[in-house]
């Protein structure tokens, strides 16, 4: 994993990033320590690109097809920050690959959900072996085509908008029945016609759902278009092409604006940190406390059954549940839009500084943790605004300056 951070005012954008970077096509997973994650992305326009997740695109590294795109750009392509995504999306969706990079992808996911079919047959037999009767047992075939099932039928309720809408089960299977059956058959799981087409329709119905995979890829777009005056910020997480298409798991737009938002900080990939920095609390803490408080009321409810009589108990422990979640939003709120108000006049050093802050802090507490050490490295910052450009303010090198004086500011005026 990672952690990133966006800290926008209208005056200039601060990005920072860890280095650590995940290499995986699904199924294996690799780790540095020393990856590049933000990137300048137009050497004319005050626009970064920040990577999250797996740096890789059909097996290549992000980091050659971003320099490679920016060599292609010209000055002001993009009068909106808004557009870059769509080009970026057109020029990834026409690099050059093979069947075989795409099936790489979507074998890991595969490989994900037959791993947790096989577990429940596991489960199926040895809770068969006590049962008396031969009628009353499910055989192994019907049990797996049943799992797909009901596999299916939970990824059926929540699909990706506008995605694979034209595309029938029928060419799904034809294109990538073959890899799932090849993964079927590598974990040993019993095959037949029948479980066959069961788990190609429930991995059609999974890949049109919005489970995210362990090779998603998070892009973060900031900076100025040619025509803007204050900065945006444009993020979409991606996970794996089919039939020439991206599957686009979330979108988030960020317009710093006069009268509407005017300062935002945005953390990306590991938000505990910065939740707690920005609202108080983190996500894993605050669902923690409401199930104390939730489970406080019920034990005191169900202490007194005469008092809440005819389903007042319910009526009670919902109306509790409510409060508690509006009253901590309220502070949540509170504790943010203070911080905001702070931001919206940091000076561009300054948004540097909490930028960096902020994924030191988190790479901390990582370490300093029974955690796993996701987060660590140096921290690269870098920071854009309509005049400068983008500027480098903290920024590793995987060589020793002094040995190349050609790549030192210093040296080279």
């Amino acid at each position: 994993m990672t952690a990133e951070i966006a800290i926008l005012n209208r005056t200039a954008v601060a990005l920072a990033a860890d280095s650590v970077v995940t290499l995986s096509d699904g199924r294996r997973h690799k780790t540095y320590d020393s990856a590049e994650k933000i990137f300048e992305f137009s050497r004319y326009q005050p626009i970064a690109l920040m990577i999250y997740n797996n740096a890789q695109f059909m097996n290549t590294p992000l980091e050659v097809i971003i320099r490679e795109y920016r060599e292609k750009l010209t000055t002001n392509t993009f009068k909106s920050l808004v557009q870059v995504w769509p080009e970026f999306e057109k020029y990834l969706l026409s690099f050059k690959r093979g069947q075989e990079d795409e099936l790489d992808h979507f074998r890991g996911m595969v490989l994900r959900e037959v791993k947790e079919i096989k577990s429940q047959v596991l489960t199926h037999v040895l809770s068969s072996m006590g049962k008396r009767s031969r009628k009353s047992r499910e055989s192994v075939q019907d049990f797996i085509v049943r799992q797909c099932g009901l596999r299916k039928a939970e990824a059926e309720q929540s699909p990706l908008k506008d995605f694979l809408t034209d595309v029938k089960p029928e060419q799904f299977r034809e294109i990538y029945g073959a890899a799932v059956i090849d993964v079927a058959k590598g974990t040993k799981l019993e095959i037949s016609p029948d479980i066959e087409t069961a788990l190609c329709d429930m991995m059609f119905a999974v890949i049109k759902s919005n489970q995210k995979s362990a090779a998603f890829t998070g892009l973060v777009f900031t900076g100025f278009g040619a025509e803007e005056l204050f900065p945006t910020l444009s993020s979409v997480e991606i996970d794996g092409v089919y039939f020439n298409q991206f599957r686009v798991l979330a979108t988030n737009l960020i317009d710093i604006d006069r009268r509407g938002e005017t300062a935002a900080i945005v953390p990306f990939a590991q938000q505990d940190m910065p939740e707690r920095f920005m609202q108080g609390i983190d996500g894993e803490f605050e669902a923690a406390l409401e199930n104390l408080c939730l489970s406080m009321v019920g034990q005191i409810v169900d202490q007194n059954k005469r008092a809440f009589r005819n389903g007042k108990a319910d009526l009670i422990k919902a109306a509790v549940a409510e409060e508690f979640r509006d009253g901590l939003d309220r502070l949540k709120k509170k504790n943010s839009d203070d911080l905001l108000s702070v931001v919206n006049h940091l000076s561009k050093k300054e948004l540097g500084e909490v930028a960096y802050s902020l994924v030191e802090l988190t790479s901390r507490k990582r370490r300093y943790s029974n955690d796993l050490e996701t987060v660590g490295g140096p921290i690269d910052v870098a920071i854009l605004t309509q005049n400068e450009g983008f500027i480098w303010v903290r920024r590793k090198h995987y060589f020793d300056i002094a040995l190349n004086p050609r790549y030192d500011p210093k040296r080279s005026r």
